[in-house]
């Protein structure tokens, strides 16, 4: 656990950072094996305390459940589970596939690339439909990771976005197997998400995808831009995991705070957003 507080920063260039994948996906596949995956544990960002005024419970009404729709039908398939290694530890995360021209693109947390400052995330990979310890649709291993200079340097939270170009998996390419969701850049911020993750931390195991419905229910003004805060009681382990509105990946889940229940913070997706989507999805 982390504990400490966001701190206001002037706003981010669109910067981008890009750490080409070394390794081979032989040995990346290779490493996971099951043992290693049930024991990795949940890459979680939650904080102490939360700004002054800001201690409390989500106000406006908002759900959470487990999903039970077909993992490998469409648009289920999108949403998947994050494999990884940051300094010497295992680590797991979400992610969702997107639409992109060179389709291989998942959308994530900048803390389950990169350490924000610091290294690129090793033995990376991105298993769609996760569910029970299968992987129905492949395993799809990164060939490039993608975070904003802002995380990479600075860690802030503001910009706690990543991305990865995977390699195909038995010859087909991600969206071509799992299909994709949009993206969206410079939305209104008073909408209603509907938020995806493998939560991993108790009272969660980890093995099954799960969703929370809310409208917005705050915004989390030690960062800047401000970052939105959803009603959600997904744990560590969902981190990275899409914010849906309509058809388009709008957030991710990020963050929470010690003194607010069942609230949930994610970045709002503008042009330095948009310019980490066009590294990768020219990647």
């Amino acid at each position: 656990m982390l504990a400490c507080l966001l701190l206001a920063a002037p706003a981010a260039e669109a910067r981008v950072e890009t750490k080409q994948v070394s390794q081979s996906k032989s040995s990346v596949t290779s490493y996971w094996t099951a043992e290693r995956m049930k024991a990795a544990t949940p890459a979680e960002k939650r904080f102490g305390g939360a700004a002054p005024g800001q201690a409390r419970k989500a106000a406006l009404p908002w759900t959470s459940e487990e999903v039970t729709t077909p993992y490998t039908q469409a648009p289920t398939s999108t949403h998947g589970k994050v494999f990884f290694t940051l300094g010497g530890n295992d680590y797991v995360c979400s992610g969702t596939a997107l639409l992109s021209g060179n389709k291989s693109v998942v959308w994530t947390a900048g803390h389950c690339v990169n350490e924000g400052p610091g290294a690129f995330a090793t033995n990376w990979e991105f298993v769609p439909a996760y569910k029970d310890g299968s992987a129905p649709l492949g395993v799809y291993v990164a060939e490039n990771l993608y975070t904003p200079t802002a995380w990479r340097n600075s860690g802030d939270f503001s910009y706690d976005l990543g991305a990865a170009v995977v390699a195909p998996a038995g010859g087909t390419a991600l969206t071509d197997r799992v299909g994709g969701r949009g993206i969206a850049f410079n939305t209104a911020r008073n909408q209603t998400y509907t938020s995806y993750g493998y939560p991993a931390a108790p009272p969660f195991g980890g093995e099954r995808l799960w969703r929370c419905n809310s409208g917005l229910q705050t915004s989390d003004t030690s960062a800047n831009p401000a970052t939105l805060g959803i009603g959600c009681d997904m744990t560590g382990g969902s981190s990275g995991g899409g914010w849906i509105v309509g058809s388009n990946v709008v957030s991710v889940n990020s963050y929470g705070y010690n003194n607010q229940p069942d609230v949930m913070y994610g970045p709002y997706q503008g042009s330095v957003a948009q310019s980490l989507y066009n590294a990768a999805a020219a990647g």
